[in-house]
């Protein structure tokens, strides 16, 4: 029986490409070949700012067939924030006036409707690298060489800055009392997960990201709240950042990360990303995807208890089911875990709570 498996990329040097769109068709500002830097802008457009209503009857207290009478402007007029639209004279004097800038474009009902101006969006590269394509009106796609991993859970923000390994464990807490001055402006990389002290203390001190391995579930609406990137590399929960990971991330301690914490699930194809730019080597080729079966030999992480994030070689794929505490009987992988893990003797687990790593 064959077995396909969830993939995540784990990789120490591979040729990254990745596409930059702009929310809607624009000016592309950068040319096939040029070499940008994540602030750059590579292109903008504008959006449409959006209609308003403004219950003109109700800021003057009048009924609504009366309120023609009372206004300043008419349809097709240009108008500030802040701005009269209509007053009321007399005792108790009333006005109303814009909300935004724009242009009146219908009014009736006792109501005024204005048209916001359109909305001028920047996007930056988000990535050192070149211009390997340009999607005309639309975007870039750009290239460059850098150690990728792929996590499993973002926050939807997107930053840059300087690794600093905090634990000397990869199931060490991240704290907040060891985050100190000299953590300005870095990435923070902890252990199995961090502590509601070490957001706060992150924040203070207008960190660039983290990286943990798992983000604890009480501490999620704090996470997502934040303005630089927060990346678990495992999942929701305590759970220990991946030997692998862990290493790969201590080796480029001191060197410039870029963390993507954009987020969707995991059966999508919008994974939050750790991208370290290295230099490019001869051969470094793009890594691809392959839809080859679960094989002998391939590295393997966990992804359910009671072994999630442990990683191993598979030894072997065992032709008899293996009965679960559930009375179900799963086909299973003898899979070795790796130097550092507690375990020593191979184990054999489900391979449903199994994801290959490449």
């Amino acid at each position: 029986m064959r077995f396909y498996l969830p993939q995540t990329i784990v990789s120490p040097l591979t040729m990254i490409r990745r596409k930059r769109l702009l929310p809607s068709p624009g000016e592309i500002l950068v040319r096939e070949g040029e070499r940008v830097d994540p602030i750059q802008v590579i292109g903008h457009a504008y959006l449409p700012g959006g209609f308003r209503i403004i219950n003109v009857a109700q800021s003057l207290e009048v009924p609504a067939h009366v309120v023609r009478r009372y206004l300043k402007v008419k349809t097709g007029h240009e108008v500030k924030r802040g701005q009269v639209l209509a007053a009321r004279g007399g005792p108790g004097r009333r006005t109303c006036r814009s909300p935004t800038d724009g242009r009146v474009t219908g009014s009736g009902s006792g109501r005024l409707l204005i048209e916001a101006p359109p909305q001028k969006v920047e996007v930056r590269a988000g990535y050192y690298g070149t211009v390997a394509r340009v999607i005309p009106r639309r975007g870039v796609v750009i290239q460059a060489p850098g150690a990728l991993i792929q996590g499993a859970w973002g926050n939807n923000q997107e930053g840059v800055g300087v690794l600093r390994t905090m634990v000397k464990t990869r199931d060490e807490v991240l704290r907040g009392r060891t985050i100190d001055a000299s953590c300005r402006g870095v990435v923070l990389v902890g252990g199995s997960h961090l502590d509601q002290a070490a957001l706060e203390r992150a924040m203070e001190l207008q960190a660039r990201g983290i990286i943990v391995g798992g983000i604890p579930p009480e501490l999620l609406e704090k996470t997502e709240g934040l303005p630089f990137p927060v990346v678990a590399t495992e999942g929701i929960g305590t759970i220990p950042i991946s030997a692998h990971i862990f290493r790969l991330l201590a080796t480029h301690d001191g060197r410039e990360v870029i963390l993507n914490g954009h987020f969707q699930s995991r059966w999508q194809t919008l994974r939050p990303e750790i991208i370290i730019p290295l230099p490019a080597e001869p051969g470094t080729n793009r890594l691809q995807f392959r839809g080859a079966p679960l094989q002998v030999g391939d590295r393997v992480r966990a992804v359910r208890t009671p072994h999630v994030g442990m990683t191993g070689t598979v030894l072997d794929l065992p032709s008899l089911a293996m009965r679960t505490s559930t009375g179900a009987r799963l086909p299973t992988a003898r899979v070795q875990p790796e130097d550092d893990s507690e375990e020593i003797e191979p184990l054999l687990i489900p391979v449903v709570n199994l994801e290959v790593l490449r």
